[in-house]
């Protein structure tokens, strides 16, 4: 494990909560006065329902609940359940109607008529068959540069299964896209003052603690994680190389008593590491 300065709180669960206050950081946009629809969809939705699940879960298992969401981009794109089975797509607002139209790049395609949508709240009825009627949530807050959000397609590309087996390189680069994520992921909770960490769905192979940044146990490793390589041998493999990675020396900012502002500085040097192995 990487040590830090505070004590050896696990960070493991699907929640974890930190002070806060309620300022927006200058890299966030405040969506409390927008009135545009467009300008509103534009960030992280969650389902009601699943978001108070999870929050409720202590995200130990392997057994995940579902956990549907949206994260809509200003550039058209959108990734579907990001803390799920996601999907890449494009959306097209029909201000008129007020109805989403989403073309996934699997070629399948979703209608959703905007029943309600404020900074905070969305609720929306899918058209088809069921005509589901859904109940989102976010925090009504947009990064300035939309694909800082870790969530962004881009973002997420080491978590789309390979084909084929990979070379040690390519799986390399793959750990290098998920170190990137979570420094994305962390550095997001912080400018968004977040009060509640939520890791839930998300695939990762890391032990959050107060005070440092450790490694799960091999025996622990959750099949998402394991999902994200070919196959189990290249998975254990990945967790050999980021088993040796986190057993370097880094520089811990020793003053510094937000366990988020420490860990994200250290996720950059992983990065830089990589480098030299």
């Amino acid at each position: 494990m990487l040590p830090g300065c505070a004590s050896n709180t696990s960070k493991t669960g699907s929640d974890t909560n930190i002070k806060s206050d309620t300022s927006v950081a200058a890299s966030m946009i405040d969506l409390s006065t927008v009135t545009s629809i467009n300008a509103l969809l534009c960030q992280n939705w969650e389902n009601k329902e699943d978001a108070e699940e999870a929050q409720n879960s202590d995200g130990s298992g392997n057994m995940e609940m579902p956990y549907r969401g949206f994260s809509f981009f200003p550039d058209s794109t959108i990734v579907k359940n990001p803390r799920e089975k996601m999907q890449y797509g494009r959306w097209i607002l029909n201000e008129a109607d007020k109805t989403i139209a989403i073309r996934y790049d699997n070629g399948e395609s979703e209608k959703y008529k905007i029943n309600a949508i404020g900074a905070k709240n969305l609720i929306l009825t899918k058209k088809g068959d069921d005509n589901t009627r859904l109940i989102f949530v976010a925090d009504g807050k947009q990064e300035k540069n939309y694909k800082d959000n870790p969530f962004y397609g881009a973002n997420n590309d080491w978590r789309i299964k390979p084909k084929t087996a990979e070379t040690d390189a390519a799986i390399k680069e793959r750990l290098r896209g998920n170190i990137h994520f979570y420094w994305l992921f962390l550095n997001d909770n912080i400018n968004r003052n977040s009060s509640t960490i939520s890791f839930y769905g998300l695939p990762s192979c890391f032990n959050w603690y107060s005070g440092g940044i450790g490694i799960v146990n091999k025996k622990e490793i959750k099949t998402n994680w394991t999902n994200t390589f070919y196959n189990t041998a290249q998975a254990m493999k990945a967790q050999d190389m980021m088993e040796h990675l986190i057993s370097k020396k880094y520089i811990w900012d020793s003053t510094q008593r937000n366990w988020l502002k420490q860990s994200a500085p250290i996720l950059l040097q992983m990065q830089d590491s990589l480098n030299s192995f």
